[in-house]
């Protein structure tokens, strides 16, 4: 799955402003409904509700950030009876 680029999120902020519904929106950009109605939800500002695409970004680079980039592993180790582990 890609994810937006900045030029989607600045188009959906503009066609939110100019009053589109989220499936002309998505259509416009290449994307699905469910995928721009996600973006809104996760990127509003949290205090007026408004979705600014500037804001989204600053989102978005923060999450990228703060994602692992490695997975903890995890070591099984086998012990016979009587053995202490090391």
């Amino acid at each position: 799955m890609a994810h937006l680029t900045r030029e989607q999120r600045y188009t959906i902020y503009c066609m939110l402003n100019s009053g589109k519904r989220q499936c002309d929106i998505a259509l416009a950009i290449g994307k699905d409904k469910s995928v721009v109605s996600r973006e809104i939800s996760r990127n509003k500002d949290q205090r007026s509700g408004v979705y600014k695409d500037q804001l989204a970004n600053r989102k978005y680079a923060r999450r990228q950030k703060e994602k692992s980039k490695h997975k903890p592993r995890i070591v099984i180790r086998e012990f016979k009876l009587g053995q202490k582990a090391s």
